[in-house]
C-alpha cells in the first residue's frame, strides 16, 4: 500500500511550479489530490496528467483570498471525499513581488494586496479544513513560509512582511490544535528554479543566490515536494509548529561567507 492511500489532499497553487509538483508527488504515493488554483487551464491539465499516469486528481478552480471561494471548496471536498487528511498551503502572490521595494518606496496598496494574497489565503483555508481535522481527529498543514519571512532584504518588504505572517499563522494553529490530533508546519524555501521562476528572474539574481548559497545549486520544486511529503506523513508526527528552511544553507550561514571565499 503506498504511504497515502485513502488519504485526501488539497493543495493551493497546484497548478503551477512547486505546487505542482506536490500534487503530483502526493498523487504518486497514493493520494486523492484536489488541485485548488486560479489558473483554470493549467489546473485542469495538471490533473489530467496525474489521473492519465494513474493517479488520483481533480481540479477545483479557487481564489483562496476570496472566502467564499473557499469555504466553497473545502464543502465540496467534504461532500465528494468525504474526509481530509491534508492541506498544502502553496498559493501566493507572486506576481507583486515585481512591484515590492524597499519600506519608504512600497505602495500600500501592494502591501495590501501581498497580505490579501500570501497571508489570508492560507488563513482561510486553515480556518475552513480545520474543523473536519479537529473532528477527525487527525490532519497535517504545511504553510509555505521562505527565508524571506525570516530576514531582511533589500527589496521584497511586502513579501518578507506577509511570510513572517504565515510563519506566526503556522506556529499559533500548532499550538491551538495540537491536542485535537492536527499537525502545522512550514516550510521556507530560498530560490526554487520554478516555470515562472525561470521566466521572470534576471539572470543576475540566480547568479547571487547561487553564490551565496552553501550548496553547489539552488533549489528545484522536488526538494520542496519532497519535504511537504514528509510532513504530511506519520513519519514527522512528532513535529508540529516548526518552520523547516529547505534553502541550500542560505540562512545557516554569516552573510560575509561568500565574500570570504573569493579572498581564502
Amino acid at each position: 500500500m503506498s504511504a497515502f492511500e485513502g488519504q485526501v489532499a488539497i493543495i493551493t497553487g497546484g497548478a503551477n511550479g512547486m505546487g505542482e509538483r506536490v500534487a503530483i508527488t502526493l498523487a504518486e504515493r497514493g493520494a486523492h489530490v484536489v488541485i485548488a488554483d486560479r489558473d483554470g487551464e493549467r489546473g485542469t491539465l495538471v490533473a489530467e496528467e496525474i489521473t492519465r499516469f494513474g493517479g488520483s486528481a481533480h481540479f477545483v478552480q479557487t481564489d483562496v483570498s476570496d472566502e467564499a471561494q473557499v469555504e466553497t471548496l473545502v464543502a465540496q471536498v467534504i461532500a465528494d471525499q468525504g474526509r481530509i487528511d491534508f492541506l498544502d498551503n502553496n498559493a501566493a502572490a507572486l506576481e507583486l513581488t515585481a512591484h515590492d521595494p524597499d519600506v519608504a518606496s512600497l505602495e500600500t496598496e501592494v502591501l495590501l494586496e501581498t497580505l490579501n494574497g500570501n497571508v489570508v489565503g492560507p488563513f482561510l483555508c486553515c480556518k475552513y479544513v480545520l474543523p473536519h481535522m479537529v473532528k477527525a481527529g487527525r490532519g497535517s498543514i504545511v504553510n509555505m513560509a521562505s527565508v524571506s519571512g525570516m530576514l531582511g532584504e533589500t527589496s521584497l518588504t511586502a513579501y518578507g512582511i506577509s511570510k513572517a505572517g504565515v510563519i506566526q499563522l503556522t506556529r499559533a494553529a500548532a499550538t491551538q490544535y495540537g491536542k485535537d490530533g492536527v499537525r502545522c508546519n512550514a516550510i521556507a524555501p530560498a530560490l526554487v528554479m520554478t516555470r515562472n521562476t525561470t521566466e521572470w528572474m534576471p539572470a543576475p539574481y540566480k547568479d547571487i543566490y547561487l553564490r551565496n548559497s552553501l550548496t553547489p545549486y539552488v533549489g528545484g520544486p522536488q526538494d520542496i515536494a519532497s519535504v511537504v511529503a514528509f510532513l504530511a506523513s506519520p513519519e514527522s508526527r512528532y513535529m508540529t509548529g516548526h518552520v523547516i528552511p529547505v534553502d541550500g544553507g542560505l540562512a545557516a550561514s554569516s552573510p560575509i561567507v561568500a565574500d570570504r571565499r573569493s579572498i581564502d
